[in-house]
């Protein structure tokens, strides 16, 4: 392994570590309702929302900035948002409205994160050591995340302000990411070609995209209700809560440090796979009356988002042309972060309308809409591997 490729590796690692850091803001949602009990639950779980929201745009973006800027400065000017984000609210913090704005400003950073680090690793790495890096990636996001996830649930319990504190540890990481990222270059804009019209996302890659909505939007109700769940019922506190999400980023991690051998065997079925898990999981939590039950489901939602994760970006590499790569990875994280967006006003709605109530029904209708993930993933992976043979082995040449 070159140097080159050494340096690299450590600076993709380093900022994966915090490129779910607002995955924390979940520990916290039943203390918000209690320091603001005039607001609606949902109001509540925009809170984390926002970051999601603050996302968006940036991920929609990203394809276009790469032509402008360097994908360096994209991710430096990303850990200074999550900077900002975090250290406002340490001493603005009496309004929903103050913490819409930070989440805003961190979602924004993470915006910047994933998409970018997927693109640096496709460009940069072949083979068996990009199919490992996608499976690092994943590792050292939700590693991260899990950590701070561990560390979120005692200081909540300490004041749910000092959890903001945890959003500092992007400057470290602010200090590798000059140190050890290579300034690269900006992409050159693809030469015009006469009577040939440019299609920068393949209709492939829309088709991916929408499952991707369709799954996150039935994920994200674990993290948005886990917490009033343990602490409605009686099963913890914020502690416990913490404790839950951390098993989701921890059976994620070990996902993707087992990415390699998982891929050569599921293929183009992996969303097959990941969505299965994601539908247990909720049928779990939905079912749950312990810890325990709770814990199990969080076990099985951490191999459908590690999975998803690491699987969504090979599973991009395999539908587009090398130039297509980054306009659809972007494309594909920002319809991610519009399911998460989209999240609480479909789930909450359509267990309205059934009937369903608080975080149980909330979790039942997840279940149901991952069932119809499954079927639609199945179909999608049978398609794809008809469709988009993997690229044949290179002919090994004897020696003379």
């Amino acid at each position: 392994m070159s140097k080159k490729s050494s340096t690299i590796k450590l600076a993709i690692l380093a900022i994966a570590l915090v490129s779910q850091i607002n995955t924390i803001a979940s520990v916290i949602m039943a203390d918000l309702a209690a320091a603001f009990p005039a607001a609606s639950p949902t109001a509540i779980q925009y809170v984390m929302q926002m970051g999601m929201i603050g996302g968006f745009p940036i991920m929609l973006l990203v394809g276009f900035l790469t032509s402008k800027f360097r994908i360096k400065s994209m991710l430096m000017a990303g850990l200074v948002c999550i900077i900002a984000g975090g250290a406002i609210p340490i001493v603005l913090h009496s309004s929903l409205a103050i913490l819409y704005v930070c989440a805003f400003l961190v979602g924004a950073g993470q915006g910047f994160m994933s998409p970018l680090l997927a693109t640096l690793i496709l460009q940069n790495f072949e083979g068996k050591e990009k199919d490992s890096m996608l499976g690092l990636n994943t590792t050292f996001s939700t590693g991260g995340a899990t950590v701070l996830l561990l560390l979120a649930g005692p200081i909540c319990n300490t004041g749910w302000v000092n959890t903001y504190f945890l959003y500092f540890l992007a400057v470290p990481i602010l200090v590798i990411a000059i140190a050890f990222l290579p300034a690269g270059e900006k992409a050159a804009p693809a030469p015009a070609q006469a009577g040939v019209r440019k299609v920068a996302v393949p209709a492939k890659g829309w088709i991916q995209c929408m499952l991707v909505v369709l799954m996150f939007l039935s994920y994200v109700s674990y993290p948005l209700n886990v917490a009033m769940l343990i602490v409605g019922e009686g099963m913890g506190d914020a502690a416990a809560a913490s404790l839950a999400m951390s098993i989701v980023t921890v059976v994620g991690a070990l996902v993707g440090l087992i990415f390699s051998p998982v891929i050569k065997v599921l293929k183009l079925y992996i969303g097959t796979f990941a969505a299965a898990c994601g539908f247990l999981g909720m049928l779990c939590a939905w079912l749950s009356n312990s810890l325990i039950m709770v814990y199990v489901a969080g076990a099985l939602l951490g191999l459908f988002f590690g999975a998803q994760i690491a699987g969504g970006s090979y599973v991009v590499g395999r539908i587009c042309t090398p130039e297509q790569v980054g306009p659809t990875m972007s494309i594909s994280m920002s319809f991610m972060t519009l399911g998460i967006i989209l999240s609480p006003m479909i789930v909450n709605a359509i267990t309205a309308a059934v009937g369903g109530a608080g975080s149980k029904g909330a979790f039942m209708t997840s279940a149901v809409l991952f069932g119809a993930a499954v079927v639609l993933q199945f179909i999608w992976g049978s398609y794809l591997t008809k469709t988009c043979p993997e690229a044949p082995a290179p002919v090994k040449v004897p020696q003379a």
